[in-house]
């Protein structure tokens, strides 16, 4: 009967976990067509919020960094006088290791300074050149000093480090009068704000570009995979219709049609850059990762299946034999209870029917005075001792069990003199273990040969018989008995 119940408590279990995953995916696939554009736009914005927070810190810093040196009063001293000490080296050098250690401690590509009085080019390895207007690369220059902004963000190869494609934040300097002293700031490779976008596309999956329209016109007119002209982004995202382009510092979602199919597009302009930050999702990419989690959610369910059939069988089979235990052992001994004897009895006889076996019952000399004079927890270590030791002397010959009350039963395959020799061996060892007040149990035991014609209750009955004997002979002692 317990077998069945494991089986049918197996079956009910697997049976609600595969009707509640059947009822979820059935919801899910008829909610889908109108969930999938809400869940979308769940997704971008949160890769909206994301990218955007993680973009702004990367920048702010450099930009904070660029305005901390635009405002330093070495470097505005030493533009003030830069006109008449080029030719110093001293001097020189002293504005080479000023740029040299911010690039060092920010770790930045270039760190670089243009003199407005002499148009020359300084970085932190030293002169690069003098600007022109007639050379096409220093249009920068010229075009953000015309803005009038204090400061701008371009993306445009560095001439300092091989023409490399780098994002440059520039920064003016201006004397206390106001006079503008030249252009200070940083550079980092572009691949440092392209890297991480990459990887919040793969996690998101959507695709990500920047446009630049706060910094000032350069001499770069190419586009990256991330940072692209406003005219070329149809072209990158597919997109025909008109994309809106709003300087209102709020995320724009936008919903278009593209050769059959949906898109959304959020733009963002942040100010402090100077950037628009456009995020595009396709829902194709919702239809993959739906397909990916029925896949993932079926081998979930098969796993977890296996795992709650094993788990589930494990418990059961823990539960009835810890209740099987608890049935049949003694709580305060552990030895087996009369009930587990009774079954082990016959057991044991089948198995050494060749051999002569014995029958013993014994109990406690004295207990209820024992009792009476220590207490019943006192009782029950003594009863827990004596169990310890009987379970030790008998464990290699045959079995020992608690019958009830100070009573205890076992069955020994040994002829009747070495049984004799067991049990006193046993009552040796519970007169050296003295308790509190100098207390050593002793026992008073009745033994008789077991002959297989007569049942067991017969067999203990005569047992108790001769127990009883040891007993009215003055105790501590063992008698023998016949069965007949």
């Amino acid at each position: 009967m317990k077998k069945h119940m494991l089986l049918i408590s197996n079956m009910i279990i697997i049976l609600s976990i595969v009707a509640g995953f059947t009822v979820i995916v059935y919801k899910d696939t008829k909610s889908y067509q109108q969930l999938a554009e809400k869940h979308l736009e769940n997704i971008i914005n949160l890769a909206d919020i994301d990218i955007s927070n993680h973009i702004e810190n990367s920048m702010n810093k450099p930009v904070m960094v660029s305005k901390t040196m635009a405002n330093d009063e070495f470097l505005k001293s030493w533009l003030s006088k830069e006109p008449e000490s080029a030719l110093n080296d001293a001097y020189l050098e002293h504005l080479y290791s000023y740029l040299k250690a911010y690039q060092v401690k920010y770790d930045y590509t270039t760190v670089f300074c243009v003199s407005a009085q002499t148009g020359n080019y300084y970085y932190q390895d030293g002169l690069n050149k003098t600007i022109s207007k007639y050379d096409g690369h220093d249009v920068w220059y010229y075009n953000f000093i015309a803005s009038g902004h204090e400061y701008d963000l371009q993306v445009d190869t560095n001439e300092a480090n091989n023409n490399n494609l780098a994002v440059f934040v520039n920064f003016r300097v201006e004397g206390d009068d106001g006079r503008l002293l030249g252009v200070i700031g940083v550079g980092l490779q572009a691949s440092f704000i392209e890297d991480t976008i990459r990887s919040y596309e793969k996690d998101y999956g959507l695709s990500v570009y920047i446009v630049n329209l706060g910094g000032a016109e350069n001499s770069f007119t190419g586009d990256t995979d991330i940072f692209v002209s406003q005219d070329n982004l149809s072209a990158y995202t597919g997109i025909n219709e008109e994309i809106e382009m709003k300087k209102s510092g709020m995320s724009e979602m936008q919903w278009f049609t593209s050769d059959g199919e949906r898109k959304c597009l959020i733009t963002k302009y942040d100010e402090t850059l100077g950037w628009y930050l456009v995020l595009e999702m396709e829902t194709n990419s919702i239809s993959s990762s739906f397909q990916e989690r029925m896949k993932s959610n079926i081998l979930f369910m098969l796993v977890s299946l296996t795992v709650c059939i094993a788990v589930i069988t494990t418990v059961f089979a823990n539960y009835n034999k810890r209740m099987v235990t608890m049935e049949n052992t003694d709580e305060l001994t552990g030895l087996p209870n009369r009930k587990l004897f009774s079954k082990q009895y016959l057991a044991f006889i089948r198995k050494h029917r060749e051999q002569k076996k014995t029958l013993f019952m014994l109990d406690i000399d004295h207990f209820k005075e024992v009792n009476d004079m220590h207490g019943h927890m006192f009782g029950n270590v003594v009863l827990a001792m004596v169990a310890a030791e009987l379970r030790s002397a008998t464990s290699t010959y045959g079995i020992a069990a608690r019958w009830g009350g100070d009573e205890f039963i076992g069955i020994l395959a040994a002829e009747p003199e070495e049984s004799r020799l067991i049990l006193r061996q046993f009552m040796e060892a519970l007169k050296s273990g003295k308790k509190d007040d100098g207390y050593s149990a002793t026992v008073s035991i009745g033994i008789i040969e077991i002959n297989e014609k007569f049942g067991m209750e017969h067999m203990i009955k005569k047992a108790d018989e001769v127990l009883y004997c040891s007993k009215e002979n003055g105790r501590d002692q063992i008698t023998f008995g016949k069965p007949e």
